[in-house]
């Protein structure tokens, strides 16, 4: 068996104090997210997700598309889909995204995410830092996954503004994953992380629709108090996701503190 893991970014990598602070209040949590899928499903899924994303947004592309681009290169982002007045207005929405949920576990699949509760001080934040850790995480988790079923993988990550300088950073940091100690090593990944244009891959789009809904649900999950216009998120989706979610998805602190028994690692 062999996996591709389409991954994204959730919540926000820079630094965070409050939903009310004037500066630091984009989001309390960072990671990568999206869907580990078997290699033979892929085509099938990604018509799947493109004729989905044409009924649902039908409305959408004619009236928000004002460049004409072709359905399959036009997007609609996650964290623009997964409003409160979208999930509370459009059932549509709601069912469409059971449907997509139903799907990624009826072929096989799994929704995936691993970061941080991001609770450090401001100035002893480090982006870089936050986000290398998140893209190891990644690997090292699905690794193991893959490893314990006799698979292997490749990861698609969405191309990141950051540019060359980034790439050769993180691909030198997970190449190391692949070649290091062996108590640690990633044996079934077949090669470091490659990226691809969202516009061309529908399947990086589901990737981030996914990550809109998943950074909403760990924000609301650490930060209840703050974000309670978010419970909504949690009513709707919480448990499905959470059927469809590989064991050892989760976050973690950003300093040594307690973890919500929702948000732990389940697996070795």
């Amino acid at each position: 068996m062999q996996y591709i893991a389409y991954l994204d970014e959730f919540g926000h990598v820079g630094q965070y104090v409050s939903r009310r602070h004037p500066t630091y209040k984009t989001s309390p949590v960072f990671g990568l997210g999206g869907m580990l899928l078997p290699a033979h499903e892929v085509r099938e899924f990604a018509i799947y997700f493109y004729r989905l994303k044409c009924q649902l947004l039908a409305w959408d592309l004619k009236h928000k598309n004002p460049m004409g681009l072709p359905a399959y290169h036009w997007e609609k982002k996650g964290s623009a889909l997964y409003t409160v007045g979208n999930v509370q207005k459009y059932q549509a929405l709601r069912r469409s995204s059971f449907r997509l949920l139903n799907h990624i576990q009826r072929v096989g699949g799994h929704v995936f995410y691993t970061g941080e509760h991001k609770t450090t001080a401001p100035d002893e934040h480090n982006s870089t830092e936050t986000f290398k850790r998140a893209l190891l995480q990644s690997i090292r988790k699905i690794d193991r996954f893959c490893t314990g079923n006799n698979a292997s993988f490749i990861v698609l990550l969405d191309e990141q503004k950051a540019g060359n300088e980034w790439r050769e950073r993180n691909v030198e940091a997970c190449t190391l994953a692949m070649f290091e100690d062996a108590s640690q090593k990633c044996r079934a990944l077949i090669e470091p992380p490659l990226q691809g244009e969202s516009y061309l891959f529908q399947t990086l789009q589901c990737a981030d629709w996914l990550c809109g809904l998943i950074g909403r649900l760990t924000t609301f999950a650490v930060a209840p108090e703050e974000f309670e216009d978010w419970q909504l998120f949690d009513t709707y989706f919480a448990a499905r996701v959470a059927e469809v979610t590989l064991p050892c998805s989760g976050l973690t602190f950003s300093q040594s503190q307690g973890l919500p028994a929702e948000l732990a690692e389940t697996c070795s």
